[in-house]
């Protein structure tokens, strides 16, 4: 049987958001939203590029969609957004040594050395505030951990199961490396081509299947690969 190519997503996955997404382009995005789609006829296939050229190739509807992209204001503008959020994502504040007592964005003074990763979004708060720090932006988590860990930052955000899984699975030190407190708490999505006509109808299906994949119980098994329950085995 041929695939309708109504019915064949091609999405922009990102390769460096491990547990989310890792170097192939695999892991609970992919993992959601091959499932969710399937309930409602559709495929998907994927093109592994970094996030600033994911976000770009589905700007210029050069890829159907791109997975990741937090909801705030700019990325409303830029893309198609479906209405339920694929899961949610902490960012934390992380220091050399010792933590300091920012409470957000809002705190850190001006002219502080801030890194983070090129193009990722960081809540509307961040996006207000940022011209105000020397911002210090790399294509990888390694990179960042890195500079962090040699007191090359004031500080540096990172999404909390990101960091986690890099210290854990890539074999990363991060000995200096110190959590502060929560900068914000990203609704995650799969962001659509505006470009494309199919895009709204694209979105409401992926919402369909969102809502089957929790009626099912399958959404929270594929979740807690993630982010297994307090006192699991795992």
């Amino acid at each position: 049987m041929l695939t309708d190519s109504a019915m064949l997503i091609r999405i922009a996955a990102e390769d460096n958001w491990p547990p989310f997404s890792d170097h192939k382009g695999q892991g609970l995005s992919e993992q959601l939203v091959k499932a969710a789609f399937a309930t409602q006829g559709y495929q998907i296939t994927t093109l592994v590029v970094p996030y600033a050229r994911a976000l770009y190739f589905t700007r210029q509807g050069k890829t159907d969609a791109c997975w990741n992209v937090t909801r705030q204001q700019n990325t409303e503008q830029e893309f198609t957004l479906h209405k339920t959020p694929l899961f949610s994502a902490d960012s934390s504040f992380y220091y050399y040594l010792r933590p300091k007592p920012y409470a957000s964005v809002a705190q850190i003074p001006d002219d502080a050395v801030v890194g983070v990763i090129l193009s990722y979004e960081y809540g509307d708060l961040f996006e207000q505030h940022k011209h105000r720090f020397k911002l210090v932006q790399v294509s990888t988590h390694a990179q960042l951990i890195g500079l962090l860990n040699s007191n090359k930052l004031d500080l540096a955000i990172f999404f909390d199961d990101v960091l986690r899984y890099y210290l854990q699975h890539e074999g990363m030190k991060a000995q200096n490396i110190q959590r502060g407190q929560l900068n914000y708490s990203s609704e995650i999505y799969l962001a659509f081509s505006k470009n494309n006509p199919q895009s709204i109808k694209r979105a409401e299906a992926l919402d369909a299947g969102i809502k089957q994949l929790k009626k099912s119980g399958v959404y929270q098994h594929l979740l807690s690969g993630i982010r297994p329950e307090p006192g699991s085995s795992d």
